[in-house]
């Protein structure tokens, strides 16, 4: 269901634009009437009566969470046939239109996000139950006009539960960012994440996207090497990258602070040392 601009959603929401659409909804620029400023709306598509209660507790759950590198969540209600979330909006680009602009991004430049965005997952990760926001790909990070990167788009995050299968209702993802866990009814968690954010990084530093998981997993398909791409970059970062795309989520790092930890190690021109176990997934 498109909304058309003009129309007023939940009696607060004028529609401006919509300014993305996936599968399983769209995003769009609107005016909020009360508060009198823009803001971004997040639609779903509300799949079930236990999909609706499961989005009620998980947007309790976003509109909570305060960092520097994500959008507040500052409304959400269910609409009709659709779930809607109401976030900050933050104008300028997204790195998918930096990319298509200017190209390979400088490490230096590349180094900065990472940093930021693994403080932005670390936070979501931490909570309890941890966030898991399972579509990071350069379309969902935003720049401000400061240059610093925001983790945005909350339309498939999740709480995690470790002992439930992803469900239908919250299902999604995108080819090349998404490991083979994400695919069918695989559980996701914080390592799901650190894959999503290591294949973004790459296609940062090489504007080539990662080669799509599921191919990797079957042999039908190898990632190509970051050497080859950006020969002038550090040849270690490539080792860094693809642990943290390894197929197998016990063979990633810990975490996506101590996988950003090797890559500035390893920028530096040190060797990266991995300081704690992978999980052990079960």
């Amino acid at each position: 269901m498109d909304l058309k601009p003009d129309s007023l959603l939940n009696n607060r929401y004028r529609m401006i634009r919509q300014l993305g659409k996936g599968g399983m909804g769209a995003v769009y620029l609107a005016y909020d009437v009360a508060l009198e400023h823009e803001v971004a709306l997040k639609t779903n598509l509300k799949a079930s009566e236990e999909g609706a209660a499961q989005f009620l507790r998980e947007a309790r759950l976003l509109a909570r969470l305060r960092h520097a590198n994500l959008p507040r969540v500052i409304d959400y209600f269910l609409s009709e046939d659709i779930q809607c979330l109401v976030m900050d909006y933050i104008p300028g680009s997204d790195l998918r239109d930096v990319l298509k602009q200017q190209g390979p991004q400088p490490l230096e430049r590349v180094l900065t996000w990472a940093q930021q965005l693994a403080s932005a997952l670390s936070y979501l990760h931490r909570q309890n139950p941890p966030v898991i926001h399972r579509d990071i790909n350069p379309a969902n990070i935003k720049l401000t006009l400061e240059g610093d990167a925001v983790l945005v788009d909350f339309g498939i995050a999740k709480a995690s539960d470790q002992t439930q299968a992803t469900s239908t209702g919250a299902s999604g993802y995108t080819p090349g960012f998404a490991p083979p866990e994400q695919y069918g009814s695989g559980r996701t968690a914080a390592y799901t994440d650190q894959f999503a954010l290591a294949a973004t990084l790459y296609m940062l530093l090489s504007n080539h996207q990662p080669t799509d998981s599921v191919q990797r997993a079957l042999g039908e398909a190898v990632l190509t090497p970051l050497t080859a791409l950006r020969p002038d970059l550090p040849p270690g970062l490539q080792a860094v990258l693809e642990r943290g795309m390894a197929i197998r989520p016990e063979e990633r790092f810990a975490g996506v602070d101590e996988m950003v930890t090797a890559l500035l190690q390893a920028a530096a021109g040190e060797t990266p040392v991995s300081q704690t176990p992978t999980p052990t997934i079960t």
